[in-house]
C-alpha cells in the first residue's frame, strides 16, 4: 500500500461512526479515519484468506467427482427451465 493518502467522503450509519470515535477515544486508532481504514483493510484480507482458501480447495477437488456434480446441477437447472450452455 502506498503512504499516499486519498481524500474521500463517505455516509456512515451513526453507530459506525460512533464506534470509530471510541476507537479513537480508547488510543486503539489514531483518527476516525484510521478507523475506518484499518476496517477495509482487514474486510479485504478475510476475502483474500477466503479465496486463497477456495483456490487450494479447488486445486484438491476430484475432477470426476466436480464433473458429476456439474451434471447433477445443470439437470437440476434445466428441470426449473433455466437455460444451460453446452460444455458449461
Amino acid at each position: 500500500m502506498s503512504d499516499a493518502k486519498r481524500r474521500i467522503t463517505i455516509t456512515v450509519d451513526p453507530a459506525a461512526a460512533d464506534y470509530a470515535e471510541q476507537l479513537v477515544q480508547a488510543g486503539r486508532a489514531g483518527s476516525v479515519s484510521d478507523a475506518f481504514n484499518q476496517a477495509i483493510i482487514a474486510q479485504r484480507r478475510r476475502e483474500q484468506h477466503g479465496v486463497a482458501l477456495l483456490r487450494q480447495r479447488a486445486a484438491q477437488a476430484d475432477p470426476a467427482r466436480v464433473a458429476r456434480l456439474r451434471a447433477h446441477v445443470d439437470r437440476q437447472a434445466r428441470a426449473h427451465g433455466f437455460q444451460v450452455a453446452a460444455g458449461d
